[in-house]
């Protein structure tokens, strides 16, 4: 009899041991619970102009210092709340809590839907915000949340997988357009929680013709991965990327670094 229970306990703890080897992974909203968001960004960016004295002279004489060094913090706290499912479908609602961005203010409403997995948004409340610029906002916040699609899969303590995803970004009057190659390393389970090692490499896909441009960068970071609510509930990530682009008549070097820290608290709805 001993022999038996010894051996069922042994078999409990080692289906225990393997069933935390592995989860499944999705990412994505639920209905009927309030997420909130926690954002703080700190970057700061490097402009170096390398030209003739005279055109440096030039740029002195016009305020602008070389190297141009900025720095930024920017914060923002909000709270995404889902109501209940109705067939293949949800609706969510996103307020802005806290930002000092002055585009995004205190109290901004994004009201929407999660249909399949995908996110709608219908429209936007602002009490500063123009409607030219909601309508130009609307479809870019759309864009936003819906970028990134993540794989529904089973993964493995030690096991990757790769991701690819494009990116732009303005300098001056160029866009250039960016991929984002991102591997996720899930390190180990514990409590419930998922974490992964993330590691990117930033490449340059396209930006003019008229231009000679060189970029390089990578990131690195962490992830913790909510296996029962299917959702990230910290986001850590540590860039840094360089850009060099030969114009007419001087050239641009610029050497960005970023931190991102994002938390998500998730819990039920009291619907």
């Amino acid at each position: 009899m001993k022999k038996t229970i010894l051996l069922i306990l042994l078999t409990i703890s080692i289906t225990s041991c393997k069933s935390q080897e592995e989860i499944d992974f999705k990412v994505g909203y639920l209905p009927n619970y309030n997420y909130t968001l926690t954002q703080k960004q700190i970057s700061e960016n490097n402009v170096k102009y390398i030209a003739s004295d005279e055109i440096l002279q030039n740029l002195k004489n016009n305020g602008i210092e070389n190297p141009t060094i900025t720095k930024d913090t920017s914060l923002l706290k909000s709270v995404s709340k889902t109501g209940k499912l109705k067939g293949n479908e949800f609706p969510i609602d996103i307020e802005l809590l806290e930002s000092n961005n002055p585009s995004l203010t205190k109290g901004t409403k994004f009201f929407g839907k999660s249909v399949d997995g995908k996110t709608k948004i219908d429209s936007i409340y602002s009490s500063t915000m123009t409607e030219e610029k909601k309508k130009t906002l609307l479809p870019a916040m759309e864009s936003m949340m819906n970028q990134i699609k993540y794989p529904n899969r089973k993964i493995k303590v030690g096991e990757s997988f790769e991701q690819k995803n494009p990116m732009s970004m303005p300098i001056a009057d160029v866009t250039i357009e960016m991929e984002i190659n991102s591997i996720y390393t899930l390190r180990k389970v514990e409590n419930g929680i998922g974490y992964f090692d993330l590691d990117q490499v930033y490449t340059i896909k396209s930006a003019t013709k008229d231009y000679e441009m060189e970029l390089d960068g990578i990131g690195k970071g962490q992830i913790d991965y909510d296996i029962e609510k299917e959702f990230f509930t910290k986001f850590y990530l540590e860039m840094e990327m360089n850009l060099k682009t030969e114009l007419e008549v001087f050239s641009i070097e610029l050497q960005t670094k970023s931190i991102t820290d994002q938390t998500t608290e998730i819990i039920k709805a009291s619907r």
